[in-house]
């Protein structure tokens, strides 16, 4: 099992957008493989030609590959059990630190002013931290050769807490494909930072 050390991506790190656009069409199809489960396949073919070669790869086509055998209605049954029945885990990133305080209100305001700025406009009524979205933010943002980039530090460091404290509120849970998902999904992200050189 890889490590979930909590401080790979906070302020120190440079945001790596060579990496981070060769994964925009996986955070894609990931962001729709973590959110509730509406269709019946699970896209195995296209993770296996649009993830980049390496561990993640082949950790994410493992877990994925266990959803695949089971039924629609068995991943919805999970995806439920899981992160909407249970008030041990939740795919909103800041509740684990802000819960529902007014500080929660302040941070969900700045993704949306963040999603806004790279030409994203949410569509549902759905929070900004909610790990889907931050996902396909991060694949349709329009932040490529954006002088702003920078500021994607903010999403990450929101990603990388909330992702931090989703897996500890969820060891019990930790051999389910969903939560194994998002174990690799933030790897993948931390892949996409670099840690700042110290003179």
């Amino acid at each position: 099992m890889r490590s979930t050390k909590k401080t790979f991506m906070g302020g120190s790190g440079v945001i790596d957008t060579k990496r981070l656009t060769t994964l925009r069409p996986s955070f894609l199809v990931l962001s729709q493989l973590l959110d509730f489960p509406e269709e019946s396949t699970v896209p195995l073919a296209e993770l296996t030609e649009i993830l980049p070669a390496g561990h993640e790869k082949t950790m994410i086509l493992t877990w994925a590959e266990k959803l695949a055998q089971q039924s629609l209605q068995t991943r919805q049954e999970q995806f439920t059990h899981l992160f909407e029945l249970n008030k041990q885990i939740t795919l909103y990133c800041t509740y684990y630190r802000f819960k529902d305080g007014k500080e929660r209100g302040v941070v969900l305001a700045k993704l949306k002013m963040l999603y806004e700025m790279f030409g994203v406009t949410l569509e549902q009524a759905e929070l900004t931290d909610y790990l889907p979205v931050m996902l396909e933010f991060l694949a349709v943002g329009q932040w490529q050769a954006d002088p702003r980039i920078a500021d994607l530090q903010f999403l990450f460091s929101v990603l990388e807490d909330g992702t931090y404290e989703l897996l500890q509120h969820a060891k019990e849970y930790a051999t389910e494909p969903y939560i194994q998902l998002i174990r690799e999904v933030r790897n993948l992200l931390k892949s996409c930072v670099k840690e700042k050189v110290r003179i």
